[in-house]
């Protein structure tokens, strides 16, 4: 049975505040969840505006109190909202929803996919990871893989970096001959510089805290690395500044912003935070000249982007669907593959013994006779508590026991034409025993003689 919890920018009352939460969730989760004895596997997925546990237990009771718990001790009471908690096929649903990018801020988006294959294989090098967990994460990138080939849903803006980058073309008319600089050098701004590839700026400025994270991704966009303590030099130069930090505070604030446009004052500055928790101080916009865009405005591309692909969407849930139906099917499939185990390992049982028997007979036994009466125990021996069972369901009135036994061993259709028959001959009989019975005012030859 899978039990999760989330907290994630559909549930959360600002993103901000969700990143705040998220690193509190992150600490510590491991030792927490190992000591409820009944979860036996667990997943964890973080990203800048996602916290999510996917876990394995043999009772979903205590799994749920215990999430619970944890949402008690590390929510504020207002913030629990931010929340929830699923079990069984929703979890799964969920997940499934997750990996293809229908519950992405950004319908369709592909690095999500990736975020929960970094987060599985973390997990089983871990240890958290056993068949069940294996199973469920081994189908759910199946599933985002599918709907990814046989859908349309990933393609035109389909991540916080690719809508970045279409919200700065429409703003800027085009990116062509424009200088850029990037703030940051994580996942989010290496999403940004791969979709600058193809809009012809003119340079590319990579800063970052860590200079390395800035001179790799620079290398790669053959752009110009510099240290963070020396952005507002290339801000000064640069048409379009993108932000994609981790930092917990902002970066840029109204007098950097200001010391930059004193530089160039009649020269318009976008300024494209993508940030969580925003690393970019509202009052920016104070400054003449300068435009501050957020992830609000991202959300607005998100829906014209989900509204256009509206078909691909439906598609995707229809793939859903499948893909649910058939857990469904294999789980339904498992309960009855268990029982098989079972009566395989009890008949075998009896075959064993009886040919330990058989063969001690065989020294000193017509062969044919051994095996006519190994055959005969066999049969015996297999079908006795069968029948005793089924007896024991007949005297109580349990013909649904007996219905089921017929359809088990393939007789149903012979037991029905059996009932028919029966049926037809009782009403054979009533029909002779009404005409053995004379007539009113008719007298029987049996009576004459």
């Amino acid at each position: 049975m899978i039990v999760s919890l989330h907290a994630t920018h559909q549930s959360a009352d600002g993103t901000e505040c969700l990143h705040d939460i998220v690193p509190k969730l992150g600490e510590g989760i491991g030792s927490t969840i190992s000591a409820v004895p009944s979860i036996r596997e667990y997943v964890t997925i973080s990203t800048c505006n996602r916290f999510e546990v996917y876990a394995a237990t043999d009772d979903n009771k205590e799994a749920v109190e215990a999430f619970v718990g944890m949402i008690r001790e590390i929510f504020p009471y207002d913030t629990r909202k931010m929340t929830y908690i699923l079990e069984d096929s929703d979890s799964i649903g969920h997940l499934f929803r997750v990996v293809c990018g229908l519950d992405s801020l950004i319908v369709g988006e592909n690095e999500i996919q990736h975020q929960i294959k970094t987060a599985y294989a973390k997990a089983r090098e871990e240890g958290h990871v056993g068949k069940i967990m294996s199973r469920l994460f081994d189908r759910t990138l199946a599933v985002g893989k599918r709907v990814r080939s046989e859908t349309a849903l990933n393609r035109g803006a389909v991540s916080v970096g690719s809508a970045a980058v279409e919200l700065a073309t429409r703003k800027l008319g085009t990116l062509g001959g424009k200088n850029v600089t990037i703030l940051g050098a994580g996942d989010t701004a290496t999403v940004i510089a791969k979709n600058l590839i193809g809009k012809d700026p003119n340079i590319i400025f990579v800063s970052n805290r860590t200079f390395e994270r800035a001179n790799e991704l620079a290398t790669a966009l053959d752009g110009v690395a510099i240290p963070m303590s020396r952005r507002i030099e290339a801000m000064e130069f640069s048409d379009l500044v993108l932000v994609a930090t981790s930092a917990p505070h902002a970066v840029l604030r109204r007098e950097h912003v200001a010391e930059v446009m004193s530089r160039r004052p009649d020269k318009r500055l976008l300024i494209i935070d993508v940030s969580l928790p925003r690393n970019v101080s509202e009052d920016v916009t104070d400054v003449p000249n300068v435009e501050l865009e957020t992830m609000d405005s991202l959300e607005r591309i998100a829906m014209e982007n989900a509204n256009r692909r509206r078909s691909e969407v439906s598609e995707a849930e229809k793939i859903l669907s499948q893909e649910l139906a058939r857990i469904d099917e294999e789980q339904t499939e498992q309960d009855a593959d268990e029982v098989i185990r079972l009566i395989s390992l009890k008949l075998f049982g009896i075959r064993d013994a009886e040919l330990e028997t058989a063969t001690s007979r065989a020294k000193c036994t017509d062969p044919c006779k051994v095996l006519e009466d190994m055959s005969r125990a066999l049969v015996n021996k297999i079908t006795a508590e069968v029948y005793r069972n089924l007896r024991e369901a007949s005297r109580n009135g349990r013909r649904d026991v007996c219905e089921t036994v017929a359809e088990l061993f393939g007789v149903k259709e012979d037991v029905s034409k059996c009932a028919h028959e029966k049926a037809e001959k009782e009403q054979e009989s009533k029909r002779s025993h009404s005409g053995d019975e004379a007539a009113p005012g008719r007298v029987r030859a049996a009576d004459i003689l």
